[in-house]
């Protein structure tokens, strides 16, 4: 089994730890969690803070990191030939993105840019890995949640889709 990259918090944890562990028990891809668990993923994840229009992630990059919104919105777009950005959504805090990047490490699919300034919880692949292989009743609830939430998502593209295609054959 491989080394552990990181360490459990001694002592009191600083403010800012407290507060962003606080926030995510209330979204749902952690709620499930105990405090000691969130304390992990916490400290597997790097924190880090963009202005308003950075690039977050580039389409096609190598990804392997999943990133939650603490504060702020980001935009989902992807870049159409001759056309430009297409957004595809813009999220709030709570929400996620990076998940297929994250579960098969293959490129960007998307391109995440900072709609506004916000700060975002990154968490390394490969680190979340250590962490559920270590402790399976973890990797179980957020294994779960994550899979209902892209459920979900899979569920709301459907019916884009479904009204996309109703809509092109009003044409």
């Amino acid at each position: 089994m491989a080394a552990r990259a990181w360490l459990p918090p001694v002592g009191r944890p600083p403010p800012v730890f407290q507060m962003i562990q606080e926030f995510l028990r209330t979204v749902p891809l952690f709620r499930e969690l105990d405090d000691d668990e969130l304390a992990q993923v916490l400290m597997a994840g790097l924190v880090r803070r963009y202005a308003e229009g950075a690039v977050i992630l580039t389409e096609g990059a190598p990804g392997g990191q999943l990133h939650v919104i603490h504060e702020g919105q980001v935009r989902i777009s992807k870049v159409v030939p001759g056309v430009g950005e297409e957004a595809l959504t813009i999220l709030q805090p709570g929400e996620f993105f990076g998940e297929v990047e994250f579960l098969d490490g293959s490129p960007a699919s998307a391109q995440a840019v900072a709609h506004t300034e916000c700060e975002i919880l990154s968490i390394p692949h490969r680190e979340m890995d250590i962490l559920m292989r270590e402790q399976p009743e973890m990797a179980s609830k957020f294994l779960w949640a994550f899979s209902r939430t892209l459920a979900m998502r899979l569920r709301e593209t459907n019916q884009k889709m479904a009204t996309l295609f109703a809509i092109s054959r009003a044409f």
